[in-house]
């Protein structure tokens, strides 16, 4: 079974987000910026917080620093009787994937939901996206050539009781408690304070980068919050393909971001896939022809370009944006199918007053993976 699925943006017919789908009950809508919600009994699926980005790295002892995982965004939900469930970030299902996970209740107390990523780690145990997309392509059959483990780094639901008002601190400290690390599951640590040390630690690892959570914040589903910061080691984002230039069997993706309630165009990938990436690419792309441009004015090309629907997404790397809103040196880092297209904005980073402190610190500890 390939990683991908149609979408199911959880909406109601006046476009409210669904955040939250609690098991059998009614659901309240939770619009986007309206943080109250309305919850009963134990949840059945709940969109993802995330972090908008921030310029540069910083010390501040109102935050918890964390390192950014290079893993597939999920949550996992131990019902009652410990039976487990597991979605990504756009609720797609994929317990069946994992099969290694299934039994996550015997170390996760019942009616708890973790918030995590799951990850697989090359031979010096870094988490290797590239890896983990080959395992979601291979599904259960790829257990034991491309094992994955659950990190968990936030705790939902405890004991059958909603967590997710509670400060993060104490969302932290319980998430502890709850969960028996090893095997298949682990609660990686964080640092007060030193977030400059963890991503420097991150830099010298190659690591993704460093996640910078206020101690004080709530959980609130399905949104992007100012209190909760990433700053990448490595330039990366998602973007919406829409066209690319003749080849065999194409040449160059064209790709674009969603900014005003408009798709703006941001340059072309050339490079980056392996033979089985291009195969997926030039199948999703070929589901996805169309005559007319997505774009609002067609732009004039010099080329020819076949046109694609605006709905297959990818990541990728980059050096910098130009003045003119295009990519500098972009290449190809995987597709995205868990996340929805209208997810690929233009992070504008929140400038960060950071200072540089010595690498010798014990936050270099949290790079290292314990499986």
């Amino acid at each position: 079974m390939n990683y991908r699925g149609k979408w199911d943006w959880g909406s109601d017919p006046a476009g409210a987000v669904l955040a939250i789908r609690p098991c059998g009950l009614t659901l309240t809508p939770v619009h986007v910026g309206q943080l109250g919600m309305a919850l009963e009994g134990f949840p059945e699926t709940i969109r993802p917080m995330q972090a908008v980005s921030a310029e540069a790295p910083f010390r501040s002892s109102d935050y918890l620093f964390e390192v950014k995982w290079d893993g597939l965004r999920c949550v996992v939900h131990i019902d009652p009787e410990g039976r487990v469930r597991i979605h990504d970030r756009a609720l797609h299902a994929v317990t069946d994937l994992l099969p290694e996970l299934a039994h996550l209740g015997r170390q996760v107390k019942g009616g708890c939901v973790l918030d995590g990523e799951v990850v697989a780690t090359d031979s010096d145990g870094r988490p290797d996206h590239l890896l983990l997309r080959r395992r979601l392509a291979l599904g259960s059959a790829g257990r034991d050539q491309i094992p994955v483990a659950f990190l968990a780094f936030d705790l939902l639901w405890m004991e059958g009781k909603p967590q997710m008002r509670q400060p993060l601190e104490r969302r932290r400290a319980r998430l502890a408690n709850v969960v028996t690390g090893g095997g298949h599951i682990y609660v990686p640590d964080c640092i007060d304070s030193e977030g400059v040390d963890l991503f420097e630690a991150c830099l010298e690892r190659g690591l993704e980068g460093v996640v910078a959570k206020h101690r004080k914040s709530t959980y609130v589903p399905g949104q992007r919050s100012p209190f909760w910061l990433k700053v990448k080691a490595v330039k990366s984002d998602d973007f919406v393909v829409i066209g690319y230039t003749p080849g065999a069997p194409f040449g160059a993706l064209l790709v674009a971001y969603w900014e005003g309630g408009r798709l703006l165009p941001c340059g072309s990938l050339s490079g980056g896939w392996d033979q089985v990436q291009e195969a997926e690419l030039a199948q999703a792309m070929q589901q996805l022809l169309t005559d007319q441009c997505p774009l609002e004015p067609a732009p004039q090309f010099t080329r020819p370009v076949q046109w694609c629907q605006p709905q297959l997404v990818i990541s990728a790397r980059y050096s910098e944006w130009t003045p003119d809103s295009t990519l500098r040196f972009p290449i190809f880092n995987g597709l995205r199918p868990e996340v929805h297209p209208a997810e690929c904005v233009r992070h504008r980073p929140r400038v960060v007053a950071g200072v540089r402190t010595a690498t010798d610190s014990p936050s270099y500890w949290l790079t290292r993976f314990p499986f």
